[in-house]
């Protein structure tokens, strides 16, 4: 078993695991077929029927087994995490209406729920210690309407920390890397806006990846290592480091 690290309080990012079910706007999947594809590609939706039929036809899985595997893919090519087996785990797909007065996109989501934190109902006065509970990562994994990866959060990890801490400026370098070599970004067009403190182990950097679009990427500052990214609108990227101060804390 693993001793949580980084269970994050980011604001604006990914909706995540049981918080994700609690949503008014979380139902069941949008039944849309999404193909796998190499995940820089846009991978084509088709209507319930045009799905159903295909599936029946050639022996494919449903649309929830096809966002599974597809999550399972993003999670071993961004992060090397190989959940081919989910011994041990609860896998969920839920569909998110947009929340436009939150600046909430509609998205699907895929979440590995470890059973350790698969709690159920919980009362206001459980006394659960959710900052040390003993228990394995837990991995969310959201899409776009189109079927293009949205963004990746990994909690709970327990990575070796670094030998030297991570400050605002190396985080930028860090979550550039990221951005660059995984292809989410061109480094002949990316601009970064800017970075803050989020957690007491986590550095949010805000970079520009098109225009009206940004990556918010956050860097474990004790292990020296990306722990999650997503695609949003600039405006809800530099809202979700607003009003922290450039590298607050551990700039």
């Amino acid at each position: 078993m693993k001793k949580k690290k980084n269970m994050k309080n980011t604001a604006g990012l990914l909706c995540m695991g049981v918080l994700a079910l609690s949503l008014s706007a979380c139902g069941s999947v949008n039944a849309q077929e999404i193909q796998t594809q190499p995940l820089s590609a846009a991978a084509p939706v088709q209507s319930t029927v045009e799905a159903a039929g295909k599936n029946t036809e050639a022996g494919q899985s449903e649309p929830e087994e096809l966002f599974i595997n597809l999550a399972k893919e993003a999670l071993l090519s961004y992060f090397d995490v190989d959940m081919a087996d989910t011994v041990g785990y609860s896998v969920s797909v839920q569909h998110m209406e947009a929340m436009p007065e939150f600046d909430a996109e509609a998205q699907t989501a895929v979440t590995f729920l470890p059973d350790e934190l698969n709690l159920g109902e919980i009362s206001a006065d459980a006394g659960i210690d959710m900052e040390n509970i003993q228990t394995k990562p837990m991995y969310d994994v959201t899409f776009t309407e189109e079927g293009k990866i949205k963004g990746i959060h990994l909690s709970y990890v327990d990575w070796k920390s670094s030998e030297k801490p991570v400050n605002a400026e190396s985080a930028k370098d860090l979550a550039k890397d990221f951005a660059v070599s995984h292809g989410l970004a061109e480094e002949s067009s990316l601009k970064i806006l800017g970075s803050a403190t989020t957690s007491s182990d986590t550095i949010s950097v805000v970079i520009r990846r098109s225009e009206g679009r940004a990556l918010v990427i956050g860097v474990d500052s004790l292990a020296g290592r990306v722990r999650f990214f997503e695609d949003m609108t600039e405006k809800s990227a530099v809202n979700s480091i607003t009003p922290l101060e450039e590298g607050k804390g551990l700039g």
